[in-house]
């Protein structure tokens, strides 16, 4: 860890903040790591993005790929949003299940992906590992791989139905899916593939994207070796997540009500 003793305040934000008890004071009082870092730093940064006077550079080690103040995205007071914004986007999300027939330009997509290796894993694992269908026929065939399992194995016979009525309830014409896969040995891959799921939907919806998790697919995915082929799912991994988007058919104007949560208070 090298500190720029110049401008460390010696506040011990970065000793609060290490998650894992990493960093400890030398002998003059400025922040240090611990010699267990070697071995145990998850390379999240939070040493280095709390500290107010961008003191902290967290070097390279075996299990650490070095960060610099200066490779970390500001924080802009500008895009502060309010609370009361907040509470509105977070509640007016919906899940889309009507697309217009137009693909997501390239661009956005890959926009949205890095966007999402923001959400939060366990250890900073970051497991989650993306496939998406560049094209509505792409996706179909998706669509209609998982309804030949289903009818092979006599499972949602009223989704098939409605298939060969050429009514997809799968993937409901999206013109992309997204599946997350990650290794199934990790430490949450479930967890960890769904946070991240979760952020992409969430960044699609800032964007003006439609999104749905696709649990036909998902659900399918597992056993079925076609799907598993097309997708390219490597041996080991799960399948985790699974997110229709492309841009929303409608636009809603209202906000429906949701049953009050249950909160029980311990004291």
């Amino acid at each position: 860890m090298f500190v720029d003793k110049e401008k460390c305040k010696q506040c011990g934000a970065c000793l609060d903040e290490c998650p894992f008890d990493l960093i400890v004071d030398d002998k003059d009082g400025y922040p240090k790591l611990r010699l267990a870092a070697k071995k145990t730093c998850i390379d999240c940064g939070h040493c280095v993005a709390v500290c107010p006077a961008g003191a902290v550079t967290l070097p390279e080690m075996p299990v650490s790929r070095g960060l610099a103040p200066d490779a970390c995205l500001p924080m802009l007071k500008d895009l502060r949003i309010s609370s009361e914004q907040a509470d509105q986007f977070l509640r007016g999300r919906r899940s889309v299940r009507s697309y217009k027939d137009k693909v997501v330009p390239e661009e956005v997509l890959n926009h949205l992906f890095r966007v999402s290796r923001f959400a939060p894993s366990a250890k900073n694992g970051q497991p989650a590992r993306w496939i998406i269908t560049r094209s509505p026929l792409a996706t179909r065939r998706l669509a209609g791989l998982t309804v030949e399992y289903m009818a092979t194995h006599s499972v949602f016979p009223g989704v098939v139905k409605n298939w060969e009525r050429g009514f997809d309830k799968i993937l409901h014409g999206a013109p992309h899916v997204a599946v997350a896969h990650a290794p199934e040995d990790g430490f949450n891959p479930a967890e960890d593939c769904s946070l991240s799921a979760a952020y992409l939907e969430l960044a699609a919806h800032a964007h003006g994207i439609g999104a749905c998790w696709a649990g036909f697919l998902m659900e399918v995915a597992e056993g079925c070796c076609a799907i598993r082929e097309m997708l390219g799912i490597p041996e080991g991994h799960g399948v985790y997540a699974a997110l229709m988007l492309g841009y929303p058919k409608y636009r809603y104007k209202r906000i429906p009500a949701r049953r009050d949560v249950e909160i029980a208070w311990l004291d």
